[in-house]
């Protein structure tokens, strides 16, 4: 019988070694012993919070207050409470983006594979911020929720600071590409406003060019059954009517008709194309709202196609682009999406109303639906559109 090896007590090294009774190396932030089992290595007692953790996803820790729990910060490897966000996205997170069955096949099972094997630094993170997320908003009076919302904080500013950007070569077409919709939901469900300039939404909108560039990696990638799932119904006339038809009124809103508001605006041809694509693209993002299988498109179609020109109209307060971003928000109330698009729409709308003045009315009705008087013409006109927009794209 081999004789039993001795242990030695480990007063000054790490709470990890020091409960396990074994000497430490006292090797910070992770001594020898720790990272030899891939355990967490734990050194102090994190403080203990007064207050009852925060509902408001919207009002998540800063990263100055994530130092505060080192045994939480994100790390490459897979701890304890890794694994356990692990868990909880294959049984419960990968569900809330889509319910077709080779699609989420590749969210429940190739991503985390490709997330723990393939050398990056950047999918783990982003998948692992999500799932931290989520468990936080399930329930948020848990005792550990304030350690989630920090988890999740601190893998995403780790998967945001090191995705590739711009003409990557060392990294594989679909990881990116699943990383950046990964960073798209957490700041969806996380930001005070979709539409405001910041890291998520830049690193969101660059998936359409990734998406476009390198359509044919990603078709020869193991993520190549989310294609079909990320481009949407392609047939716009597809679509069954509901008792929230898309409003005929915005058929009009960037062409210079008589009577129309600020006229001067859209004198302009590129102006005036520049909302024309932005109301093709908000009629798309309608369709694929009355899909179940496809509210991650609905959520991000409009956000990520919408050209830099009109984001910039829309942070720049122009009545036009407040309408359709109005149209939007009310598209998004109606969808009943998953728990990351479940936001308060109607403030969005209300705020929408309080700026814009009665001569805008005709086009403000997103709160009523409006029926149009001929479905068939008004999908002949968008299709129309549609064919320009992309006519234009490929030139």
């Amino acid at each position: 019988m081999a004789p039993i090896r001795a242990h030695h007590k480990s007063r000054t090294g790490c709470k990890t070694c020091r409960r396990r009774k074994v000497k430490c190396d006292e090797d910070s932030p992770v001594c020898k012993n720790c990272t030899r089992r891939q355990i967490e290595c734990v050194w102090g007692d994190p403080p203990r919070s007064t207050t009852q953790p925060s509902t408001n996803l919207r009002a998540l820790p800063s990263a100055t207050f994530v130092s505060s729990f080192p045994s939480i910060m994100a790390s490459t490897a897979l701890d304890l409470q890794g694994i356990e966000l692990m868990h909880q996205y294959t049984t419960s997170t990968c569900y809330t983006f889509c319910k077709e069955t080779s699609a989420l096949e590749v969210w429940k099972l190739t991503v985390p594979r490709i997330a723990i094997l393939v050398d990056n630094s950047f999918l783990l993170p982003a998948l692992l911020a999500v799932s931290a997320l989520h468990l936080c908003t399930l329930n948020p009076s848990h005792p550990l929720a304030l350690q989630y919302s920090c988890a999740a904080l601190a893998h995403f500013n780790e998967a945001v600071n090191s995705i590739p950007s711009g003409d990557y070569r060392d990294a594989d077409d679909g990881t990116v590409f699943i990383a950046q919709l990964l960073i798209g939901v957490y700041g969806f469900a996380t930001s005070q406003s979709v539409h405001a300039p910041s890291d998520w939404l830049r690193i969101l909108r660059t998936s359409s060019s990734t998406f476009r560039t390198r359509l044919s990696g990603l078709q020869q990638a193991v993520v190549a059954p989310l294609i079909p799932w990320i481009t949407g119904p392609l047939d716009l006339s597809d679509s069954t009517e509901t008792c929230h038809p898309f409003p005929y009124s915005l058929s009009t809103l960037a062409h210079p008709l008589y009577g129309s508001p600020d006229l001067d605006e859209i004198r302009d041809a590129s102006v005036s194309a520049t909302y024309q694509h932005a109301v093709c693209f908000l009629r798309r993002t309608w369709i694929c709202s009355s899909y179940p299988d496809y509210h991650m498109h609905a959520a991000f179609f409009w956000l990520i196609l919408s050209s830099d020109s009109f984001m910039k109209m829309l942070h720049e307060r122009r009545p036009r682009a407040l309408i359709l971003f109005g149209h939007y928000c009310a598209i998004m109330t109606r969808l009943n999406g998953p728990w990351w698009t479940q936001r308060d729409w109607d403030a969005e709308l209300v705020r929408m109303s309080s700026v814009l003045d009665d001569r805008w009315a005709s086009w403000m009705d997103w709160n009523t639906g409006l029926a149009i008087s001929s479905i068939q013409e008004e999908e002949s006109f968008m299709l129309e559109i549609y064919n320009s927009v992309m006519n234009v794209a490929s030139v």
